[in-house]
Order: structure tokens, then C-alpha cells, then sequence
């Protein structure tokens, strides 16, 4: 039979008959979350057995941070089922509401009567220990009248003796063992206060919502409960492995690190990463005009202490939104997943293990990863690192120098970003041949797009610097200018066993004034340079191919001139 799916716009004006409704409660799991950037939608669902008639449908016990606006319900059944309006209210708690906050502090609670119980029995050894000891005081302050009164032997008095010693003894080992257990226990408590500040939300209040439903004919319903909570995040993390091997190879591959403390844990539930942003609100806010008046400075004597405003703008108001997200119908893949690894632990052959991406859907202008398989996330704060996928790349390897800074090489891998899917701003961890070298980040990159990671020192390029020329002198006959020459020579050697691309970088002086020149010696200067480079004023780059135990000369040579009354700033290096 073909279901019938409820509509969460229904009104409850269709539903008379609600004041006298069967009150239900559901008994939901969390089934699925999507995360954004600073929050979480929850996706909750049960499945009710519904007699004939109008009912209300109670979810209880949910977080009390719930951003009330986001919620919305909706169902599947075999007939024609009517869902009207949601109602929330807030129920208040004297305990705790968080399920793992409660079992916490109840563990405490125990152990904390145990150390109670373990003083009172130390309490009550003490009282012995002070017991025998009294005894023993006694019986040496006896005179010899007093012995001779007791009768004993010599015999009975050592066999007494020992029997006060015996008592101490164990009296005294029992106390140790007592601060033994004492001392762990209270380690044990230490590391549950731990946890529990790390969970604590410190909430007693939570959420009830009720939905109601009327039905005529008795059905089972799966319905289900969306919700946005706050305290819950993501962000793209990525690990970079790079192998020198051949050619060189560059592995990107995505994580996604996801924290929350909504107060409710996620246990095996559909995870989906999205790069929406539904805090940022849904359009631009309205233009205003902009007013502009002019004063006069001839009456106040100018703008002394700036007392004079030359204008005045009215910024329009900004209004945010509310997040409008469409429900989607409740399913469930725990028992089909449950199947598919039932039947992988079945299979007797040992297979290397594959790495799997997540689902990745580009279309429009959000991004949302899939995460492949159940995941769980604690609600103590606590990163967990998730794999969504690894992005071809079009990689060259390449050396670069900036001799002016430093006379390292630095190993560079140069990547275009290939596929559909956009590498979204994260950290980056970075590996060179299985060794981890340190980190650095990633930017926004779209398809075709290019970025360099460094990947630290090559040692097998040698790089020297040598200045050939520094030299400041005059020229003109009759104005005379100032003129600063220098030059440069970086001496390149390719110490490995293939071929290299170099890439080399250095600046020379960029003029701000007319009369401050400068000019390129191209007789000192090795030639196949580009200027400007990247937009930045006086960058030069050469860029070239090296053979295996090949040298390289590259010579750099610029004049500075500026007239002779003035002084010049700036320069570097």
C-alpha cells in the first residue's frame, strides 16, 4: 500500500475534537544530524501505534537551548494521517537534565559514599589502635605489688605481649589498606569531575513539545522531529602528503572536526557536514539614503579638536531571517547498514583495508558531506575527527629561493585543484615522504584554482648569496643626483639525482616619488625574469629547469637615483 506523507504546514483548526485528545508520548532516538559552522540540526523520530481518533503526540525531555523557531514535524503512515500546529513550553527541573551529566554525578555520588564509609572504619580502627595502646601504657606503669597480684608466669606475660603486638599490628595494616582504597577512589573522582566538567551544561530545564494528530483509522506512524540546537560546529581540517618519489605525488584528504555541547549525545546516528549557514539570515537589508550636509569653516576658525562634522550618513537597519529549513521525511538506515557489515564480518578472506568518502553533494551553491557509516559524538566538547574525502590534484614540485631573506631552499608543492567540490578554509597537516614537517593552512579554492604548499628545507639545493657591488656616488654637472648601485650574485647548485624546477624571488626598490628612479641594469641582470609578480610592486621571479649536479649564476643588478637635497627610506637588504 502506498503511504500517505503528513504535511508539517497542516493547521490544528481542522482538529475540534483535540480538548478531549489521548496524550502519547514518544519514545524517539536521534537519527540523523546535520552540522554547520555554529550549529546542529537534530533529526528525531519514532514510530507510535495510533488508536482511532484525535490524539497529541508528546516529545519530552528535549535540550532546553532548542532555537524554538527551527522546529518542525512531519510523518509517514499507511493512511491518511493529520498532523496540526506544534506547541512547545519549557519544564523546569530541580535535577540535572542531561542524561550523561546525571550518570557522572551519580558515579560520584558513590564513590564519594565510599570513601565516607572507609573513614568511619578508620575511625573505628583508631579507636582500637588507641584501645591496645592504652593497655599497654597501663601495664608498664604496674609496680611490682601489681604484677605479683596477676599472678602471671613469665610464660603468659610474653604470650600477652605478643598479643598486643599482634592487635597493633594488624590494626595499623588495616588503616593502610583503608588509605589505600581511600586514594584511589578518590583518583576514580577526580577523573569523573574531569568528564563532567567537560559535559556540564548545568541545565534542569528541558523542552516539551507536542504535536497534534488525528486519524480515522488506527495506524503506526513514523514521525519524526527536527530541531536546531547551538553549540555544535564543524571545520574542514586536511592532511597533505606529499612523496618525492619519481615525479612527486601530492595526497590531499579532507576531515571534518565536529565538536558540540547541545546536552544531547550522538550515537549512531546519519552525520551529514553541511557548509550552509543559516545564522547569516536570507537577504540584503534595505538601502536608506544618504544624507550629506557641509559646514562652514570660516565661522568656527577651521576644524580645531575636529569639532566640525563634514558629513553625516544614516545606515539603514539590518534584519536576519529566521531559519526556514525544509523537513525531510523520516528514514531509517541503521537496519540496512546493520545487514551490509553483517555480511563483511562474514566474509573469510583478508582484504587490505579501503579508505571511503563520504558522499559529497556540490549542487547549488551548499556544500554537504554524507559521512559514510553510523558516527557518534559526545557531548563533553571533545574533537572528533571524521574522514569526508581525498580532492585530485594536478601537482608540480618545485624549489623556491628567496635569496634576500634566507640562503635555504624550501621544497614547494605547486596544486591545481581538480573535480567539483571546492576546498573550503581549514588547517592543514603536512607530511613530507611519511614524515610529518608541520602545518599550515588552506584558503578557499575552487576548481582549477592553484595553491602552493612548503614542505620545509631541500637540502640537496645549495644556495650562496655574494654582493659584487654597493656603491653610493653623485652625477651632473650642474644639479647633481644621488645614485645607489648594487648588485648581486646567487650562486645555485642542484644536488639531486634528477632534474629540479627552480623558482627564485627577489625585490628591488619601488618608487612612491616622481623624482626618485629606478632602473634595472640589464647587463648585470640575468636575463627571463617576470616584474610585478602576484601584483606586489618590484617582485622579480625567474623560473627555470636545473639538471641533476648542475650550476647556476643568477646575477641581479638595479641603480637608485634621487636628487641631491633629499633624503631617501625605505630600503631593505
Amino acid at each position: 500500500m502506498k503511504k500517505a506523507f503528513t504535511s508539517i504546514l497542516s493547521l490544528c483548526i481542522f482538529l475540534p475534537s483535540l480538548a478531549h485528545a489521548d496524550n502519547l508520548t514518544a519514545k524517539s532516538d536521534i537519527n540523523a544530524v546535520t552540522v554547520y559552522s555554529n550549529r546542529a540540526k537534530v533529526t528525531r523520530t519514532a514510530d507510535i501505534k495510533l488508536p482511532k481518533g484525535a490524539h497529541t503526540i508528546s516529545f519530552k525531555n528535549l535540550p532546553a537551548n532548542i532555537l524554538t523557531d527551527s522546529l518542525r514535524a512531519n510523518g509517514e503512515a499507511d493512511v491518511v494521517v493529520k498532523i496540526g500546529a506544534l506547541a512547545h513550553k519549557r519544564v523546569i527541573s530541580r535535577d540535572l537534565t542531561s542524561e550523561r551529566e546525571k550518570e557522572l554525578n551519580d558515579k560520584i555520588l558513590k564513590l564519594q559514599d565510599q570513601v565516607k564509609i572507609l573513614n568511619t572504619e578508620k575511625d573505628a580502627l583508631q579507636t582500637q589502635k588507641n584501645f591496645l595502646k592504652n593497655i599497654g601504657k597501663q601495664a608498664s606503669l604496674r609496680t611490682n605489688e601489681d604484677i605479683a597480684e596477676i599472678k602471671l608466669n613469665p610464660e603468659e606475660w610474653a604470650k600477652a605481649a605478643k598479643s598486643l603486638h599482634s592487635g597493633m599490628s594488624e590494626t595499623m595494616q588495616a588503616r593502610v589498606q583503608m588509605d589505600f582504597k581511600i586514594r584511589d577512589l578518590n583518583k576514580d573522582i577526580q577523573k569523573l569531575q574531569r568528564e563532567l566538567n567537560q559535559s556540564r551544561t548545568g541545565q534542569r530545564s528541558t523542552y516539551e513539545v507536542k504535536i497534534p494528530i488525528e486519524t480515522d483509522t488506527a495506524t503506526t506512524l513514523t514521525v519524526a522531529l527536527d530541531y536546531q540546537v547551538p553549540n555544535a560546529s564543524w571545520q574542514p581540517i586536511y592532511d597533505a602528503r606529499l612523496s618525492t618519489d619519481g615525479k612527486g605525488k601530492l595526497d590531499l584528504i579532507q576531515y571534518g572536526s565536529v565538536r558540540q555541547r547541545t546536552g544531547e549525545d550522538w550515537s549512531d546516528v546519519d552525520l551529514t557536514l553541511s557548509t550552509a549557514q543559516p545564522q547569516r539570515g536570507s537577504s540584503l537589508p534595505d538601502l536608506t539614503p544618504m544624507w550629506v550636509n557641509a559646514y562652514s569653516t570660516k565661522s568656527r576658525g577651521g576644524f580645531a579638536g575636529g569639532a566640525g562634522h563634514l558629513a553625516h550618513t544614516q545606515i539603514g537597519h539590518l534584519e536576519y531571517g529566521a531559519s526556514n529549513m525544509a523537513a525531510a521525511p523520516a528514514r531509517s538506515y541503521k537496519k540496512a547498514r546493520l545487514m551490509e557489515m553483517d555480511a563483511l564480518e562474514a566474509t573469510p578472506i583478508k582484504q587490505e583495508a579501503q579508505f571511503v568518502a563520504a558522499q559529497i553533494n556540490t549542487g547549488g551553491f551548499v556544500s554537504e558531506y554524507k559521512v559514510l557509516g553510523p558516527s557518534s559524538i559526545l557531548t563533553d566538547g571533545t574533537e572528533t575527527k571524521l574522514m569526508v574525502g581525498a580532492f585530485e590534484t594536478e601537482t608540480l614540485i618545485q624549489v623556491h629561493i628567496k635569496p634576500q631573506i634566507s640562503t635555504e631552499a624550501f621544497l614547494v608543492a605547486k596544486s591545481k585543484l581538480k573535480g567539483e567540490a571546492p576546498i573550503l578554509p581549514g588547517r592543514v597537516s603536512l607530511f613530507r615522504d611519511g614524515a610529518f614537517v608541520g602545518k599550515s593552512s588552506f584558503p578557499l579554492l575552487r576548481p582549477n584554482e592553484e595553491h602552493g604548499l612548503y614542505f620545509g628545507i631541500d637540502d640537496q639545493v645549495s644556495v650562496k648569496r655574494r654582493t659584487l657591488k654597493d656603491k653610493r656616488s653623485e652625477s651632473g654637472l650642474i644639479v647633481k643626483d644621488n645614485t645607489l648601485s648594487r648588485n648581486f650574485v646567487t650562486e645555485i647548485q642542484n644536488l639531486h639525482k634528477t632534474p629540479v624546477e627552480i623558482v627564485v624571488k627577489e625585490t628591488i626598490p619601488s618608487s612612491k616619488n616622481e623624482k626618485v628612479v629606478v632602473s634595472i641594469d640589464n647587463k648585470k641582470t640575468t636575463a627571463g625574469f617576470e616584474t610585478d609578480v602576484a601584483n606586489i610592486k618590484g617582485m622579480l621571479r625567474w623560473t627555470f629547469n636545473m639538471d641533476t649536479k648542475a650550476k647556476k649564476d643568477l646575477k641581479l643588478g638595479w641603480d637608485l637615483t634621487w636628487p641631491a637635497d633629499h633624503q631617501i627610506n625605505g630600503l631593505r637588504y
